[in-house]
């Protein structure tokens, strides 16, 4: 009897066996790697749907990214004491000088609005590395090495290649130059040349940003 018994065992695990589901078309080996996903799969399914995405950092990076694109790279450059500053040139404004030298009388306009008669009054407008926006009126300001009276000063800058115009202290001059981006090319060529401290355009920035 225990010797039918355990025939009769062997015999059942070998139809078992025989009866267990396989995959068609796939070995035997990745049967059980398949299911697994497919039980995987089936479980993720059955989760509740998630809530909704928070979207806000993919907004800030992507405001980011826009004002990386829209960036502009620097146009000019000119030297304040030592420190060489970037400019970019503003196509969206000009600055009407009618009194030349005499910024009181300065109007930030739209580009191109002003009438082509006056063109040697107008200058470009130039933004510095905060944004605020800067033109040329015309003149250079030097600065001497060490002080110097009238005449001596005047030679130096006539050796230079400049006009002098006018002392604002004993190393402080004026040099003559034209409206607009013609004084920041003699600034930087002045710079270059080494004979004074310092040279750069007479700015005329506005008080007030409207």
């Amino acid at each position: 009897m225990a010797t039918d018994r355990i025939a009769r065992r062997r015999v059942g695990r070998t139809i078992a066996a025989r009866a267990k589901p396989r995959l068609s078309g796939f070995p035997e080996r990745f049967s059980v790697g398949l299911l697994t996903t497919l039980l995987g799969m089936q479980a993720v399914l059955a989760q509740p749907a998630p809530g909704p995405i928070d979207t806000s950092r993919i907004e800030t990076a992507s405001k980011r990214s826009s004002v990386a694109v829209k960036s502009v790279q620097p146009t000019h450059t000119w030297h304040d004491g030592t420190s060489t500053r970037m400019l970019t040139l503003d196509q969206s404004l000009e600055a009407h000088f009618p009194g030349g030298l005499l910024p009181e009388g300065s109007v930030l306009r739209p580009a191109g609005s002003t009438d082509r008669a006056v063109a040697s009054q107008v200058s470009p407008v130039l933004r510095d590395e905060s944004g605020r926006p800067r033109s040329l009126p015309g003149g250079v300001v030097v600065v001497l090495k060490t002080p110097m009276d009238e005449t001596s000063a005047r030679a130096l800058i006539g050796q230079a290649g400049a006009i002098p115009l006018q002392a604002l202290t004993d190393r402080l001059w004026l040099v003559q130059g034209p409206v607009g981006l013609g004084s920041l090319t003699l600034a930087n060529q002045l710079q270059a040349r080494g004979r004074f401290e310092s040279a750069q355009p007479n700015w005329w920035m506005p008080r007030t940003l409207k």
